[in-house]
């Protein structure tokens, strides 16, 4: 039999009692309570909204880039020539889910007297639709008939109301020669669909139309583009996907082997990602404030106890008990209340998280934060995480309040004059 534990269980302060430490104990309870509640959400948004960007950014730019060797950052790329059985390759790798075609070209369009800087993102039948479809307001995606180019274009809900477009529209581009001494070149495109991702580097300038055009503009055959997109299961380690990609793609740069550059999204928009770890040191001086809270106020409550139950620690030290031994006594009693303090923090904490997931009271002006509410994503190792890290820091932090137990004399602790 546990003796410490039987007699924390017969002193913890219990509601309706009219003990001084019952206001001071609930109050440590609730700021447990609250500062767990608080780290669960926290933590939830924070993994929520980084996930929620990433998946943006990647659903439409893909994981990993295959590009030209000599491209540089500019959207007037490099060709190389599709190669099926580097094609056939990727993709029976595990990890990849999808591979596809692509190439980009800077253009200016003109409606209505309303100049603007676009990109122009030529695809083909092997694009992966689902990101678009998700995030497809209105009007239908693209097809490609064999024998002909499609003038048709999905462009942003930005783009469609700053040039006053909608569905049917026609609008011309024009695309800037890189050699200067040939003419301005101009396509003509027909609105066929209305995307809005809420995110800037997306909507403030891509549309997608039929890579021949951009073939054909950039006087390049059938069998050229910008480069490959590479969609993984697993990105969670890019470095790792990285390497596996480029021996799949070799390192061979002699003069009559194509030259390629494996290259991740991180790599090429860094300033995205950079600002996204910055949220990770946000949720690290959360849970330290959290946590510091929660142990001060349960320091307090326990030395409330101690002090009224002294008479109780100077009788068992005149029977013989050894400061171990109380000073476990209260422990355990600090450490039942604390357990109290973290189920009710669950419930609001968990129980507030469900309630943004499902039904979204909670908004956000999508220009501000790229989306239009809260995003949540509960992870259960990450609350079993903060509740195991909150029990085990704040009981440590009872050893303090504890050793005021070594500091009663039992002579003065059971005085009866």
């Amino acid at each position: 039999m546990n003796t410490e534990l039987y007699i924390a269980r017969h002193i913890l302060p219990r509601r309706g009692s009219e003990s001084i430490s019952n206001p001071i104990v609930n109050i440590a309870i609730v700021a447990i309570a609250l500062g767990l509640a608080v780290m669960i959400i926290a933590v939830s948004v924070i993994v929520g909204f980084k996930s929620t960007i990433s998946e943006q950014i990647f659903g439409f730019s893909s994981h990993i880039e295959i590009v030209n060797f000599d491209t540089n950052t500019s959207f007037e790329s490099l060709p190389i020539r599709t190669d099926s059985t580097l094609l056939e390759e990727l993709r029976s790798e595990e990890n990849v889910t999808h591979v596809q075609i692509y190439a980009t070209k800077p253009a200016l369009v003109k409606v209505n007297n309303t100049v603007r800087g676009i990109i122009v993102k030529g695809i083909d039948d092997s694009y992966n639709w689902k990101f678009i479809q998700d995030h497809l307001l209105e009007g239908e995606i693209l097809s490609f008939p064999h024998d002909t180019t499609t003038d048709n274009a999905v462009i942003s809900r930005k783009l469609a109301n700053l040039l006053q477009l909608s569905l049917g529209d026609k609008f011309t581009t024009s695309f800037v020669p890189n050699d200067s001494n040939k003419k301005v070149r101009k396509r003509r495109f027909i609105v066929s669909g209305i995307y809005e991702t809420h995110l800037n580097e997306i909507d403030d300038r891509f549309i997608l139309a039929d890579i021949r055009h951009i073939q054909d503009l950039n006087n390049w055959d059938s069998n050229q583009c910008s480069g490959y997109e590479v969609y993984l299961n697993d990105y969670k380690n890019l470095d790792v996907q990285k390497e596996m990609i480029q021996n799949i793609v070799g390192f061979d740069i002699s003069p009559d082997v194509q030259k390629l550059r494996v290259q991740t999204l991180k790599e090429t928009t860094p300033q995205i990602f950079d600002w996204l770890s910055l949220l990770d040191m946000n949720a690290w001086l959360i849970i330290a404030l959290m946590v510091l809270v929660a142990g001060m106020n349960m320091i307090t409550g326990l030395l409330v106890i101690i002090l009224e139950k002294t008479a109780m620690i100077g009788t068992l030290k005149a029977l013989g008990a050894q400061n171990i031994s109380i000073r476990k006594v209260f422990i355990y009693v600090g450490s039942m209340l604390i357990g109290k303090g973290l189920i009710l923090g669950n419930i609001v904490g968990i129980g507030l998280c469900l309630l943004q997931y499902y039904f979204h009271p909670f908004g956000l002006d999508p220009s501000v934060y790229f989306m239009s509410y809260v995003p949540i994503l509960l992870n259960p190792a990450y609350i079993v995480l903060l509740n195991v890290g909150t029990f085990v820091l704040t009981a440590a932090m009872l050893i303090m309040p504890s050793v005021l137990v070594t500091k009663i004399s039992p002579s003065e602790a059971i005085r009866f004059d």
